[in-house]
C-alpha cells in the first residue's frame, strides 16, 4: 500500500510539475502580449504625432501656394514688361 501511495504521490508531483510549466509558459505569453500592446500603443501615439505634423505641413503648403502663384505671375509680368520695354526702345531708337 505504501508503494501505491508513493506512485500516486509521484504522479501528482509530475502533474504539478507539468502544471507549473504550463503556468510559466502562460505567464511568458502574457508578458509578451503586454510588451506588444505597449509597443503598439507607442506606435499609434507616434503615428498620431506624425499625422498632426503632416497636417501642419499641408496647411503651410496651402498658404505658400498663394505666394508662389503670385510670384510666378509677377515674374512673367516682369519678363513681359522688360521684353515690351526692349521692343519699345528698339522702335524708338530706330525711328529717332
Amino acid at each position: 500500500m505504501a508503494d501505491s501511495t508513493g506512485k500516486r504521490l509521484d504522479r501528482i508531483e509530475e502533474k504539478l510539475d507539468k502544471l507549473t510549466d504550463a503556468i510559466t509558459q502562460i505567464v511568458r505569453v502574457e508578458e509578451k502580449l503586454v510588451a506588444n500592446d505597449k509597443r503598439v500603443d507607442r506606435l499609434e501615439y507616434r503615428a498620431d504625432m506624425i499625422e498632426t505634423d503632416l497636417d501642419g505641413v499641408a496647411q503651410i503648403a496651402r498658404k505658400n501656394q498663394g505666394v508662389v502663384t503670385f510670384a510666378d505671375k509677377f515674374f512673367w509680368l516682369l519678363i513681359g514688361g522688360l521684353i515690351s520695354f526692349g521692343v519699345w526702345l528698339a522702335r524708338v531708337g530706330i525711328q529717332g
